[in-house]
Parts: C-alpha cells; sequence; structure tokens
C-alpha cells in the first residue's frame, strides 16, 4: 500500500489523514511493538517481551524501557567491540612506524615515533549510536519521566548513561544507524533490535496518546504506520505460510500492452500491490493489498460498500493478468483492512471468475487474538 494509491493528495503532496486517524486511536502500545518486530524481521524475538511494561503511557515510552533493558543486558554479557585504527606519537615502538609523519613532525627530537597500529575498542559507532539515543532520551527528548516515572525508568537510564560514560556521543542520524545495521552479523540479532529502536527514537515525532487523542499527530507517522502495517502482514505471511508458497512485497505486475511505443510521451502508471503470494506446487495466485483507512467501508444510500477506489485497484491487479496466463487458475484479490472498531466485515464473493474477498483485522484485540485472526487468513488463503 503507498499514499499515493490510497488517499487524496494535499497541495503539498502529503496524503491528507483525516480519512485515517480514526483508525489508529484504539491501537495499544504493546501491538504496536509486536507489529514492528515482524516489520523488523524480528519477530523471533517477541516470545521474550511478555513482561514489557503494560504502564507505558505511549510507545516512545515502551520503546524507551526496552532499550534500556536489552542495553543492559547487551553490557552483562559484553558489549561488542571492533578494532580501530589509531596513529600518535609514541615513545616505543608499535604497530608500523609512518617516517613520513615522523620526519615531517621532527619527533625523533623528542624522543619519539608515529605510530601507526590497530586498538581493540567499544568506542565503535553502534556503541556511540546506542550511548548517545540513551543521553539524548534522557535529556532532551523524554521530559514527561521526571514527573511520571515507568518502572524506575529515569534512574535505569542514568544509569547506563554513566554505565556508558566512555563511549563518545555522536549525533545519530537514520544514514548512520542503517550503515551499522548493514554491518551486523546473523547472529546479532539483539544488537539489530537496538539499533532499530534508536532508529525510531531520534525521529522528530512519536506515537503520543495524549496529543489531543491521537498518536501520530504528523503526516510523516501517518505515513510510518501504513508501511508498518504492510511490512507486518508481509512478514507474517513469510513466517507462517507453508514452504509450497513464496511471498514477494511490493511486487511489480506488468500491463499487457502490444508492445513498446517509442513515440508516446507518457507511459502507464506502475502496478505494485502490497503482496503477491504465489504457490510453488499449482497456480493461482493470491494478490493482497493493506489498507488504513478510519473505516473499511463506505457508504452508499444507506448500504456499507467497498471502497471504489480500493475495488477497482485491486481489479486492475487481476484483470491485467489474465490475458499474460491464459492456462492459468484466476488469481485471487484480498483487501485487508486495519480495524480498531465498527466489529468485524467480511466479503467473500467472485467477480468475473475472480475470488475476491475482503477481511478486516482488529488492531485493537489481544495481540494473541490478532496473530489467530491472520493464521486462519493463511489457512484460508492456503486451502
Amino acid at each position: 500500500m503507498r499514499a499515493s494509491d490510497d488517499f487524496d493528495r494535499s497541495p503539498t503532496g502529503a496524503p491528507i489523514a483525516s480519512e485515517i486517524r480514526a483508525s489508529t486511536a484504539n491501537i495499544p502500545v504493546r501491538n504496536w511493538f509486536y507489529m514492528l518486530l515482524y516489520a523488523w524481521d524480528l519477530a523471533d524475538l517477541k516470545d521474550e517481551l511478555d513482561a514489557i511494561d503494560e504502564d507505558a503511557p505511549d510507545l516512545r515510552a515502551l520503546l524507551t524501557s526496552l532499550l534500556a533493558r536489552y542495553t543492559r543486558r547487551q553490557i552483562r554479557r559484553g558489549l561488542r567491540g571492533d578494532y580501530v585504527d589509531i596513529s600518535e606519537p609514541l615513545r616505543t615502538v608499535r604497530g608500523r612506524i609512518n617516517i613520513t609523519r615522523t620526519v615531517g613532525d621532527l619527533l625523533l627530537y623528542k624522543g619519539q615515533l608515529h605510530c601507526d597500529y590497530q586498538e581493540y575498542s567499544l568506542n565503535i559507532p553502534r556503541n556511540q549510536i546506542i550511548a548517545s539515543t540513551l543521553n539524548r532520551q534522557l535529556m532532551h527528548d523524554y521530559h514527561a519521566i521526571e514527573q511520571n516515572e515507568i518502572g524506575g525508568l529515569k534512574a535505569e537510564l542514568e544509569s547506563l548513561v554513566r554505565t556508558m560514560s566512555d563511549i563518545d556521543r555522536v549525533h545519530p542520524t537514520e544514514r548512520l544507524i542503517t550503515e551499522e545495521m548493514h554491518k551486523l552479523g546473523r547472529n546479532e540479532r539483539e544488537y539489530r533490535l537496538i539499533m532499530q529502536i534508536c532508529q525510531w527514537l531520534i525521529r522528530p515525532r512519536m506515537p503520543n496518546e495524549n496529543e489531543a487523542g491521537q498518536r501520530f499527530a504528523d503526516i510523516q507517522w501517518l505515513v510510518e504506520e501504513w508501511r508498518v502495517y504492510e511490512k507486518f502482514v508481509a512478514n507474517f505471511m513469510k513466517l507462517h505460510l507453508p514452504a509450497t508458497w513464496r511471498v514477494e512485497p511490493q511486487k511489480r505486475l506488468e500491463w499487457s500492452v502490444q508492445g513498446p511505443q517509442p513515440e508516446d510521451s507518457i507511459g502507464l502508471p506502475g502496478m505494485n500491490p502490497d503482496i503477491v503470494l504465489t504457490p510453488t506446487e499449482s497456480d493461482g495466485r493470491v494478490v493482497i493489498d493493506t489498507k488504513w483507512y478510519s473505516s473499511p467501508t463506505s457508504h452508499h444510500y444507506g448500504r456499507e460498500t467497498v471502497h471504489n477506489s480500493n475495488l477497482y485497484q485491486m481489479w486492475s491487479y487481476l484483470s491485467s493478468q489474465d490475458g499474460k496466463y491464459p492456462e492459468r487458475r484466476y488469481d485471487t484479490g484480498i483487501l485487508l483492512y486495519a480495524q480498531t472498531r465498527g466489529g468485524a466485515k467480511r466479503l467473500n464473493t467472485r467477480i468475473d471468475s475472480h475470488p475476491f474477498r475482503v477481511h478486516t483485522l482488529d488492531l485493537s484485540q489481544d495481540w494473541r487474538k490478532i496473530e489467530g485472526d491472520l493464521l486462519v487468513l493463511v489457512k484460508e488463503t492456503t486451502e
């Protein structure tokens, strides 16, 4: 799902938030974090989080609490360091002598040699990011903690900042954190979780229930909501679908055009459904579009109906592929709406032989029920 697919645009190009603000108001912060774990490809860590702080007033508080917990645990196990390059004048030889610097700086007259060597150090970018984010949460972004301590969080942050006092502070940016995450190995799952939490906490705004009853108060965070929900569903499918199914997020579908037309000055828009499920042992794909609306239905002459734009969009995905694969079984289309109110909505029909279904997923319910509802959808999809 993309903003351009589903929402009107403001004059500045940003999607209009009025359609979807209500859809997030009742989602518990615990559920947000579970969705984030799936979106981050770290769902295997979710079983450890049964003891997460239920009193956290918002997602920022919850993420800060978890950052403190996992950092403390990593310190007990031993922070990961690395060898860093050091170049300095010494009175004894260490590593390689830098002749140019030694002569140029007249170090021989001082009884010194300029040496280049490597030394194992904890003062490396990944630990600098963690220390800086903890310090930022304590000193800049988390003023409310002084009035409303969450399970001793303020004292824990102060302790961690002191413990990591020998590690340099940096200005953490999303680019810097992303670069560090690319360097992490497969066995550094918890470090990856810590980096992901840091990346979210440095962003300019975070969900807050106390802002006029809305968790995400600006367009940037509304965009993030859509992406988290989409990635959550895609990665849930990857983990729970049978191995005979291939899950392809944002798979590009091609129009059945009659060859290139170089004289044309404009082209056809791309088709990128959120998720395409392809069975490897049979035919007939499943196309899923995740939707993030305040209401999964429109009202037409007093009757609830599927949103016109969503239906036409899905129909384009399905019908555009018919001529390309005449021998294949008809593809199935599923619209999966996030929902927090209004009760479950279901539609199961066929349109021109294409199975077409509408489902709602109540994100305000207990997490185990959310998983159960998605598992039912997985089972229905693969039967």
